[in-house]
Parts: structure tokens; C-alpha cells; sequence
């Protein structure tokens, strides 16, 4: 018998690689164009591929604990205390992480993203310990797509920084001088 939800799982885990892949396309193509990396640009490009790697093995955790003879109701448990666990490690060092790379505060959709976060993780706490309603995998799924989904919005906004910030620079240079 299958983990209910095992496709779906692995399917954010293929969709987790590929976005991991497609990020360090886009630091090599940022190279190839012979623009300069900052520590900004590395942290982001960092950032990316840890986010797929992340994505992918918590996409696996659940039809592996299930797989190794795991109840259903005792790998929703395990699965989503040991997410939650590790995503609030992540959440709680991206701001300092985003400062020390950045230089400047974090923006209002990063903290929005953050808090979002927060609160998804506190289902999947909920959801280890079976209450108020008993374990099952919505939550775990929930909380694995929103970490793809904000890195998602966090490339689409950022792709600037990798193909545009030169021109941008080159512009503004013009304009002054």
C-alpha cells in the first residue's frame, strides 16, 4: 500500500532539484556575461539551490519513513516535527543571513514570506503532536509547497539582481554624470 500523497511528494521533490539546477544556470550564465559576483548575488544563489535540496528531501521524507515501516499516523508525526524543526532553524537565520549579505534591512515581502512561514511551521507542530485534529499529510504538503512557492517569488523578483542590475547601474551613472 502507498503513503497517500506519495506522488504529489515526489513530484515537489523533482520540481525542488529542477529549481535548484535552473538557479546555478543562472549564476553561470550571470558569469558567462562577465558580470561580477557580490556577496549579495552568492548568498542569493546559495540561497536558491539550498531551497530546492531542501524541498526535494523533505518531499522524500515521508514515503521513506512510511517505506521503512512507519505507521501512516506516525509518519505524519515524525515527518512534520522534523520539518518544522529544521525549517524554523532556516527561517530564524535568514534575516541575519540576509543583513550579513545584503547590508540593508529586510524588505516587507521577505518578512511577510517569514512570518508566513512561521505560522505554516506551527501547523506542522500541531500536526506532530496531533493536535487539534489528528496527523495527517495536508500540513506536511502545505508546508513543503509554500517553501518552493516563496523561493518561487523570491526568483521572480530577484532575477534583476542577476541580468539587470549592471544596465540599471550603467543608467543611473548616465543620468548623473
Amino acid at each position: 500500500m502507498d503513503l497517500l500523497g506519495a506522488g504529489y511528494f515526489y513530484t515537489l521533490a523533482q520540481v525542488g532539484i529542477t529549481f535548484a539546477g535552473f538557479a546555478a544556470i543562472l549564476m553561470t550564465l550571470r558569469q558567462m556575461r562577465g558580470a561580477s559576483l557580490s556577496k549579495f548575488h552568492l548568498w542569493v544563489a546559495q540561497s536558491y539551490v539550498t531551497s530546492g535540496m531542501v524541498t526535494a528531501m523533505n518531499a522524500l521524507l515521508s514515503p521513506l519513513l512510511f517505506g521503512v515501516g512507519f505507521s501512516e499516523r506516525m509518519t505524519w508525526q515524525i515527518a512534520s516535527g522534523l520539518i518544522a524543526a529544521q525549517s524554523i532553524v532556516l527561517i530564524i537565520l535568514a534575516p541575519g543571513q540576509w543583513r550579513a549579505a545584503e547590508g540593508g534591512p529586510l524588505l516587507m515581502r521577505v518578512k511577510v514570506q517569514l512570518a508566513l512561514g512561521l505560522l505554516i511551521n506551527a501547523a506542522l507542530l500541531s500536526n506532530a503532536v496531533g493536535w487539534p485534529y489528528a496527523p495527517f499529510g495536508g500540513p506536511i504538503m502545505l508546508a513543503i509547497s509554500w517553501n518552493l512557492f516563496a523561493f518561487f517569488a523570491q526568483f521572480a523578483e530577484s532575477i534583476r539582481f542577476f541580468f539587470f542590475e549592471e544596465e540599471e547601474k550603467a543608467i543611473e551613472k548616465s543620468r548623473s554624470g
